[in-house]
């Protein structure tokens, strides 16, 4: 009959070091792996709603100019310069010539004006009115409208082109 040797193995029997240790290099390589992949996506993100936002902008301000026309949304119904009503008259409803009125037969071309999301938050949903074709690119502002060209462009050092 053969003999049994009892406490052979322990039953309580805890992780080496060594162990420990491998376990925390294949976390770190995971790590290292998979948080860049996470901030790219963040950035992406960004970048994605800023082109799909200045694409929606310049659209309807196209379109703004079709149904009045052919006057930008910078301008009153006489002609003349009007930048403090350019949002108002995107974002509610005109007449034809431009004269925000609730019972306007245009608009609204869109429900609020959007914040460049590369812009400080205190302006990200400010524009600046210029006569440059092309934005100064100063963080001054989220956005640039050039009065000579009709046209919105961002006015972040950051975000697309």
């Amino acid at each position: 009959m053969a003999h049994r040797q009892e406490g052979v193995y322990r039953a309580n029997r805890g992780f080496t070091l060594v162990e420990v240790i491998i376990v925390v290099l294949i976390l770190s390589i995971v790590a290292v792996a998979v948080v860049p992949k996470f901030t790219n996506a963040a950035s992406d993100a960004r970048e994605t709603a800023l082109a799909s936002n200045l694409a929606m902008l310049r659209r309807q301000i196209e379109i703004y100019k079709c149904e009045h026309l052919g006057r930008g949304p910078q301008l009153k119904e006489d002609g003349k310069p009007d930048p403090a009503k350019f949002v108002p008259r995107l974002t509610s409803r005109t007449d034809v010539t431009g004269k925000l009125n609730p019972a306007g037969e245009c608009g609204p071309y869109m429900m609020e004006w959007p914040a460049n999301p590369y812009a400080k938050a205190s302006e990200a949903e400010k524009i600046k009115f210029g006569g440059d074709p092309v934005p100064p690119r100063d963080d001054s502002t989220g956005w640039y409208f050039s009065v000579t060209a009709e046209t919105i462009h961002i006015n972040t050092s950051e975000g697309i082109n």
